[in-house]
């Protein structure tokens, strides 16, 4: 089982939008890693421009005599994924009526929660994005999977938050794909209730 810890965890706090913050950098040491002699460091950063966490540095250091790093080394480590599971722990989520939490809390409170209309759906899509886009986490799959509908449901729940302002910076491929309006009536479109 690999074993990851984070290390140098910034104190300075990055706040990417809808209650989600990342630490401005940090460090995911890997051990056990399958296939990698040795111990893994993944220097994180949130990067502005890309409006997410990047690797900045990866190295790799052998555990002792007898064992070396190559380049098939090199191809064992999963940064990405290193970037993913670090920063699910690393992240906070705050939302009214609950206790700051990680965004691993956060996905796992998405995933089990019941009852939402559609104004919440819309709510814990644009968070769940935001908070998997920071993290790097396919972040239309993560709101198709935490809030358990399909990712073109996901792309409507999304579009809408982007219309209602939730989303600022959010681009879409269909911005007018939001679904019927359920109650409003709108020229031309379809309504439904």
């Amino acid at each position: 089982m690999v074993d990851l810890e984070n290390v140098d965890v910034s104190d300075e706090r990055v706040v990417v939008g809808n209650g989600v913050s990342v630490p401005a950098s940090w460090t995911v040491v890997l051990r056990s890693e399958p296939d990698v002699p040795g111990e893994i460091r993944v220097r994180a950063a949130y990067d502005p421009r890309l409006s997410r966490i990047v690797a900045t540095e990866v190295s790799v250091s052998r555990s002792g005599e007898g064992d070396e790093v190559t380049s098939l080394t090199l191809r064992e480590v999963r940064v990405q994924t290193a970037l993913q599971v670090s920063g699910l722990r690393v992240s906070t989520v705050e939302e009214p009526d609950h206790v700051i939490c990680s965004g691993g809390d956060y996905i796992r409170r998405m995933r089990t929660r019941e009852g939402r209309d559609l104004t919440a759906s819309v709510v814990d899509a644009s968070t769940t994005y935001r908070l998997a886009a920071a993290i790097n986490l396919p972040p239309l799959r993560a709101v198709a999977d935490c809030l358990g509908v399909s990712q073109s449901t996901a792309t409507r729940l999304m579009n809408r938050a982007r219309l209602a302002g939730l989303a600022p910076g959010v681009d879409l491929p269909d911005p007018s794909a939001t679904g019927p309006m359920i109650n409003t009536p709108a020229p031309g479109g379809p309504t439904i209730g």
